[in-house]
């Protein structure tokens, strides 16, 4: 019995040491994969993959390296509560472009961010690459 409550105290200490989702998300991203909703990915190159780098407070920078001169500099706002999904999302606001991305955070962690478009109905996948310097 003191096992298993000594195994349950450590999982809980665990799962709480884990840093909030906001803080999860910062940081220099490259795509890995585009995933439809029936399960197909395209993966792409690595190191010539776009990248996101998400910055705090509500700044990020969106580069592809098939354009390295168009550099975009985008805002964006986190919501973790009372989303339409029910789930913590994230919009990219492309203000001299006039227009807006609206994802659902579906992970993020050490090394990898899930983000699912529900206008496109497919999954973007990074891996991280370093901190968001600050």
């Amino acid at each position: 019995m003191k096992k298993i409550l000594f195994s349950l105290a450590v999982l809980i200490l665990v799962i709480g040491c884990q840093p909030p989702l906001q803080e999860r998300i910062l940081g220099i991203w490259e795509r890995t994969a585009v995933c439809t909703s029936d399960g197909q990915c395209q993966t792409s190159e690595l190191g010539m993959a776009p990248k996101l780098s998400i910055f705090r407070p509500g700044l990020a920078i969106y580069e592809n390296p098939a354009d390295p001169e168009n550099q975009r500099r985008i805002e964006y706002e986190f919501y973790e509560k009372e989303t339409k999904s029910k789930s913590p999302e994230i919009i990219f606001r492309f203000l001299n472009l006039g227009f807006d991305i609206r994802y659902i955070v579906k992970r993020a962690d050490k090394e990898y961010l899930e983000l699912y478009n529900p206008d496109r109905n497919n999954t973007e996948v990074y891996k991280k690459l370093g901190p968001a310097p600050e």
